[in-house]
């Protein structure tokens, strides 16, 4: 059957859509064609507006819109260094780029929605398909809060509107039903990777995602009890929040690692990272074993980043996401497999690759191939759609989306909610 799956993510750089032929099992997934769709810098500050609202409320959807208003202007004054004089015309600017000019938590939803209706009807046109065709779109929506142990996990997106406006029947809300059960909610790619990796022969295998935070899936045999994954720390989520801060929001990224490329590794502040930037419910998270997973806000820019050029700054956190990766199988006493396969976005920035590769070769104890997903002959901008399109239609035959060795859930979890078109 024909699938469509549907990502954004942490790092809120657009929207991903991925064709997808599958029946669903551990055998057979076809790559049909993918489309893309960037956010406008405009939408990329609203939704990291919208985040910190409902951070700021602990997850309570009702709060975050009540107070959204005030919250959106801290926002911009502590997160972008806005001075006063600058703030209502950036508010007023942002509020003309939302359909109906309303500045509202369900604008924003509304707004996200139709951009990922629209990212859909653009890849029909592109693949020549008819809608008629398309058993189900898998739609992930954006992670806003993700706070597992409070049973909470908040991601924007409404199911419904979208199997209107599509005419499609859609699955979402995907991680409920795993965080209901005591899982951690994420990660979610495991059992994508896995099929992958059957299908190309390609075990044992570590497959690393870097998104806005990085985990990995590490591939040790075929069955699916050999899945072990787990988010490792940052992937570019304190470089993007640490250049915004930076630029005043002119900038959102380090760009193919254009300052980290200059920049110089501090020792003192990358030994401080590893303290001091990932302190989750009074713990160190790069001291805890897995099954765990991150929120974007879990992780913080430390005060010793301040002193540092902002080349430096760069270089020495795509330092720290690198190491955190490796330093992550420690935990679990795992052998470093001898391929890795790197995917998401994080990896368009060559600092965090080139650090990587660096510190695999001098821990590992015999030779280890580092490959792109698209060196490995994976479609890299298709692959985080295509997980949602898979796990979408394993969703409407009630077959597992996570597992114990995955997400922490006490057995195998289907999940989602099935929306038809109204």
């Amino acid at each position: 059957m024909l699938s469509i799956g549907l990502m954004s993510g942490t790092s809120m750089d657009g929207i991903d859509a991925a064709l997808l032929e599958t029946d669903g099992s551990s055998s057979q997934v076809k790559d049909r064609g993918h489309n893309s769709l960037s956010y406008a810098p405009e939408f990329k500050l609203l939704l990291k507006g919208a985040e910190y609202a409902i951070r700021q409320e602990a997850g309570n959807l009702s709060a975050a819109q009540e107070n959204f208003a005030a919250s959106f202007q801290t926002y911009l004054r502590q997160e972008l260094a806005l001075p006063e004089n600058q703030l209502t015309q950036k508010i007023s600017e942002l509020t003309r780029f939302l359909p109906g000019n309303e500045l509202s938590l369900d604008a924003i939803t509304r707004h996200s929605t139709q951009l990922h209706g629209q990212v859909v009807k653009q890849l029909l046109q592109k693949t020549h398909q008819d809608k008629k065709q398309i058993t189900v779109v898998g739609y992930h929506g954006q992670t806003m809060y993700h706070q597992p142990a409070a049973r909470i996990s908040i991601v924007l997106g409404d199911g419904q509107q979208l199997a209107n406006d599509l005419g499609i029947p859609v699955v979402n809300d995907f991680r409920s039903d795993d965080v209901a059960s005591g899982g951690q909610g994420a990660p979610f790619a495991p059992l994508y990777h896995r099929v992958l990796a059957l299908q190309d022969g390609k075990i044992p295998v570590a497959v690393v995602n870097c998104g806005g935070i990085a985990n990995v899936t590490l591939i040790q045999g075929e069955r699916e009890e050999d899945l072990v994954a787990f988010d490792t720390g940052p992937g570019n989520g304190l470089i993007d929040r640490l250049v915004r801060q930076r630029t005043g929001g002119n900038e959102c990224m380090d760009r193919d690692g254009r300052y980290g490329k200059q920049g110089k590794i501090n020792a003192d502040v990358l030994e401080a990272l590893f303290a001091k930037s990932l302190i989750k419910h009074g713990k160190n998270y790069l001291q805890q074993l897995p099954p765990k997973a991150l929120d974007i806000g879990d992780m913080q820019l430390i005060p010793e980043l301040d002193a540092l050029t902002l080349q430096d700054a760069c270089a020495t956190l795509e330092a720290f996401t690198a190491e955190t990766i490796i330093n992550s199988l420690d935990l679990i006493q795992a052998k470093l497999p001898p391929l890795w396969i790197l995917a998401g976005g994080g990896w368009h920035n060559p600092v965090i690759r080139q650090h990587l590769e660096s510190c695999l070769q001098k821990r590992a104890q015999t030779s280890v191939q580092v490959l792109h997903a698209d060196e490995a002959g994976w479609n890299s901008q298709a692959m985080e759609a295509q997980i949602f399109a898979y796990l979408a239609v394993r969703s409407l035959q009630n077959k597992p989306l996570s597992l114990p060795g995955t997400t922490g859930v006490p057995r195998p979890m289907t999940g989602g909610r099935t929306y038809t078109p109204a």
